[in-house]
Parts: structure tokens; sequence; C-alpha cells
């Protein structure tokens, strides 16, 4: 049952899954200022929310039985955000069996089902980590061969293959979305770690981490997003994202302390030291997410679908910092 349907039912109406969470409620307003009828599918429809106004639809929980013609009716586009990222151990086999469940049987259930219902665009939000946890010397292209590391980016490529799979041969048109880390208001995982960090005073052991990494903040990811929806050549192809601006894990921690009017200390621990030390906690992919290169390449997407980032990266954090709840 779709809960306060959208206005504009001769238009296109976009479908974005995952709606009440930190990348779905953003790019359903990116689309909603770019003048898409968005209807908002989560688990189930907030009543917080509905009262707002806003369309929603519940399909329950994502997986290779989710039922969702009632979502997909009237639905010219889906932007598939939803799906499992932050888990307490996602190397434990049950943590990668509910990755596979979700990420990649639920994304297969869901092209399956778009394509039966005629919808004619499917923007799948990825991983640039499905091309490794680390760039080789240089950043990574869209042509570099895939090379996921973790359960988690093995099913954000298994999702990639399997929509690309369904959809061949069909009116529908696929569109993948490879982000590096994304922050901004309400962001969870590393980047609100880092801010956890910053805010508490201690001397941190960052100094060295200077490798080149890319990032990218909410509201460039969104309007990204708005962009592979609507323009022609980003149909059948993949795209690398971020800020545009070169940096790294000791530029971004003086950047979030900058933002938040504080001073930080970063002292230059001997990398290698670190990286023992987090061998013998376990905490060595903890140590390569911060100190090793992970550089992405956007040539692609500015030149093909004129896309920039239209946000800077300090406009980005001050943001996310200032209002941490959206």
């Amino acid at each position: 049952m779709i809960l306060n349907p959208p206005a504009h039912a001769g238009t296109q109406r976009v479908l974005v899954t995952g709606a009440t969470g930190f990348l779905g409620e953003a790019v359903a307003r990116g689309l909603e200022r770019a003048d898409y009828p968005v209807l908002r599918g989560g688990r189930a429809a907030p009543p917080a929310l509905i009262a707002r106004g806003e369309a929603w639809v519940g399909y329950g929980d994502i997986g290779p039985a989710t039922r969702w013609e009632v979502a997909l009716d009237g639905v010219g586009a889906v932007v598939h955000v939803a799906g499992l990222a932050h888990l307490p151990d996602a190397t434990a086999p049950r943590a990668a069996d509910a990755l596979v469940r979700v990420n990649v049987e639920g994304t297969a259930c869901l092209a399956a089902a778009a394509v039966r219902a005629g919808v004619r665009r499917f923007v799948l939000v990825s991983s640039a980590l499905v091309h490794g946890e680390a760039s080789p010397g240089r950043p990574f292209t869209e042509v570099d061969a895939p090379a996921p590391k973790s359960p988690y980016a093995r099913s954000k490529l298994g999702a990639e293959q399997r929509l690309i799979e369904i959809a061949r041969g069909t009116g529908m048109h696929w569109v993948i979305l490879r982000p590096p880390m994304v922050y901004g208001p309400r962001a969870g995982g590393n980047f609100r770690r880092l801010v956890r960090l910053v805010g508490s005073g201690l001397p941190l052991p960052l100094g060295a981490a200077t490798a080149p990494r890319s990032f990218i903040g909410i509201d460039n990811l969104a309007d990204a997003v708005v962009r592979a929806v609507k323009h022609e050549r980003a149909a059948d192809g993949a795209f690398l994202l971020g800020d545009g601006e070169s940096t790294s894990t000791a530029d971004l921690v003086r950047r979030i302390a900058a933002a938040l009017g504080r001073r930080v200390w970063l002292l230059h621990a001997p990398p290698a030291l670190l990286r023992a030390a987090s061998r013998l906690a376990d905490r060595e992919r903890d140590y390569r997410r911060l100190f090793e290169p992970l550089e992405l390449d956007i040539t692609r997407i500015r030149a093909e679908l004129d896309w920039s980032p239209p946000v800077s990266m300090d406009e980005g954090l001050a943001s996310a910092l200032l209002h941490p709840d959206g």
C-alpha cells in the first residue's frame, strides 16, 4: 500500500529504496529538488514522515523473496540505495551470508521485478571498494578490473553483476555509481569514528596518514544520482564518484577539526609500528583504511555526464558537523 501517493502522476515517478537512511533520505530530497515525484521506500513507512505528506511504501525485509509489485506500480526509475553495510563482524560467515542475501539476491529480486513492471532506468548505488581497498599508485578508473577484498565489497560487485545480467536484452537501462566513503549529517561508520576522535581532544597518531584518498559529501552524491537518473549518456554505464579534491586521512582530520572549531594534535607515529600494532589487535583493515591510498579518478562522469561536484569539501564538512542531525 502506498501512503500519500506522489503528485504529478503524468511524470516519471522515482522509487528510492532505503529512504529512511542517511544516503536514501538525501537522495530522495535531491530528486524532489529536481522536480521528480519521489516514492520513498523502506521496511515500513515511518508515521512521523508520513505525517509530513511524503509518499511512502513499505516492502519489508530485502532479500530474494521480497514482493515489489506495489512499490513499482507507476514507477519509471528506481534508485536502489538500501542494503547492508555496517555489520559488527562483516567477516563472519553469518554476516557474509546476510550480505549476499540482502545486497546480491535482494538487488536481483528488485531488478527482475523492475523489468516486469516496465521500469526504464535502474540506478544502483554501489561502492568504490569493488575495485579494491588501495589504489595502485595512481587513481582508480572505471577500466580497472574489480578486485574486492571484503565480503561487503564482494556483495556490492555481485549486486552489480546480477543487475547487468537481468537488464540485458530488456527495455531497462542500468546505471552503477561507485562512491568512496560518504560524509554528511547522520553519517555513520568511519566518518563518525573520526569525528568522535577529533572531538575527544586526544592526540591522534595520524600525522603520517598522508596517502591520497577520495571522499564524497552527501550533497554531491545526491546530485550525481539526479544526473544518473536523467542523463541519456548515463545509460548502461558505471561511474566512480568523489569530491574531486585531493586529500588524505590526515587532511580530512584537520578539516573536521576546523569545521568543529577545535585544535587537533596529529602525532607522526611510524606507520610500520602502527601496522604491526593493528595486526596484533586484529585491526589491520582499520590501518589500511587510514593509511593506504584509495584515490578515484572522476574524469568519466565529468566528461560523459557533464557533472562536477557542486559542493566543496569544506562546505560539505561544515554542513555535516554544524547540522549533525540533518
